[in-house]
């Protein structure tokens, strides 16, 4: 596909925008929040390390973005440090052959199904299917139901419910509820930093999946980002095991977003 980022050099663009959403979503954090959950955050050049020892996986416990040893291993001292989960997600594919040394060197072992990075232009020409499943902003009033379907949806412990409400009606994030008559039963967060939008907390209660809540979620951010000005969209899927497609994947492929690199996730 056309570069969208063209001009960029290091660490990929599809990336710094992702680091970027991270670093404001931890300054939007109260110090009340950071301190219980013991979220902390290391920006590296373009890239970030997170950490919140109480979620699992690597969502929030890994270092992404980087492309350097010198900055990999400074993000390796910081977070060999932390406890609960530590991951280091990496395209694996465009890395240099340092790079490559370096993980080697580290004993550094991949783990579970790499994740896809998908991007989108507002121009893409796309048909949207017809839904009966309609999206509504959160109110600052329902943050705590936010984060609570959040944490649902994605099997997540309910201590972490502050973590994810920190984010509604902040300034840089669009926060979205799918709802089923006026019952909100899906979630979506948009972070946007001037023509840019990242795209996540994408999630529907099980006991509604398969009606066209996530699709509908997808469409409401792309349409909140254009009235922003923002004219490329990046988002992330795990793919499967067994394919290179899960439905997540799928609905963003079908509403205009291209796969354009995977990254894998390193034990650390």
């Amino acid at each position: 596909m056309t570069n969208l980022f063209s001009g960029y050099e290091g660490t990929a663009q599809e990336d710094a925008i992702e680091a970027e959403a991270f670093i404001a979503w931890h300054s939007v954090c109260s110090g009340e929040v950071k301190d219980e959950h013991n979220f902390q955050c290391l920006p590296l050049n373009r890239g970030c390390a997170l950490s919140l020892p109480r979620a699992p996986g690597p969502v929030l416990n890994r270092v992404f973005g980087l492309s350097t040893v010198s900055e990999l291993d400074e993000a390796y001292g910081w977070m060999t440090a932390k406890a609960g989960a530590r991951f280091l997600q990496l395209n694996i594919e465009s890395a240099s052959d340092e790079v490559k040394r370096w993980i080697a060197a580290k004993g550094l072992h991949e783990k579970g199904p790499a994740w896809a990075k998908l991007v989108r232009s507002s121009e893409a020409d796309v048909d949207y299917p017809p839904s009966d499943v309609t999206c509504r902003k959160v109110l600052s009033s329902e943050s705590e139901l936010f984060g609570s379907i959040i944490c649902s949806g994605f099997g997540l412990p309910e201590n972490l419910i502050p973590v994810w409400a920190s984010i509604v009606e902040k300034v840089e994030w669009s926060c979205f509820f799918a709802v089923d008559g006026d019952t909100p039963i899906g979630t979506g967060a948009m972070y946007t930093s001037g023509n840019r939008s990242w795209l996540g907390g994408g999630t529907v209660l099980p006991a509604f999946r398969n009606r066209g809540a996530q699709k509908a979620l997808i469409r409401a951010r792309i349409d909140e980002g254009m009235a922003r000005g923002t004219s490329t969209f990046v988002v992330e899927a795990k793919l499967s095991w067994l394919s290179t497609a899960n439905i997540s994947y799928d609905n963003l492929k079908k509403l205009g977003f291209e796969h354009v690199y995977s990254r894998s996730n390193f034990v650390i």
